[in-house]
């Protein structure tokens, strides 16, 4: 009995350290499809820009620099591996659609993957809860 209880428990600290993980990599996501929602926003705001307007460029940590806009129909856009590409603004925008679609099922994945942790987690406690019932009885 106590061999069980022992597996029980270390089985639910494994699935509790594994729901943390989970939510940080729920976190992870949240951002990122933010961050990618942002971009479709500003790519979508570059097609409704003249050549010539005036724009603030970010810089790093709340700098901006002012610019012009000479080419609001393309943009260089990282491909991974630290390559980059020219891509039309609409082809820029079809890429992050998609990465923006992928993210978010990966997302919706963990978070079945937190309810089933759950789920888990909920009858190890009422296995608990049964074994101190038994301890108290005897």
């Amino acid at each position: 009995m106590k061999e069980n209880l022992k597996e029980k428990y270390m089985e639910y600290q494994e699935l509790v350290q594994q729901l943390q993980q989970l939510q940080q990599n729920i976190t992870s996501l949240e951002k990122h499809i933010v961050d990618l929602s942002y971009l479709d926003d500003g790519l979508t705001q570059l097609k409704q820009t003249k050549v010539n307007d005036e724009v603030l460029m970010p810089f790093g940590s709340g700098i901006f620099l002012k610019g012009e806009i000479k080419d609001n129909n393309s943009v260089i856009m990282n491909v991974g591996n630290n390559v980059c590409v020219e891509k039309t603004v609409d082809e820029a925008k079809e890429t992050v659609e998609k990465q923006l679609g992928d993210v978010t099922n990966v997302l919706e994945q963990l978070k079945e993957e937190v309810n089933n942790t759950v789920g888990k987690l909920n009858i190890l406690q009422e296995d608990f809860s049964k074994v101190r019932e038994e301890a108290l009885e005897e």
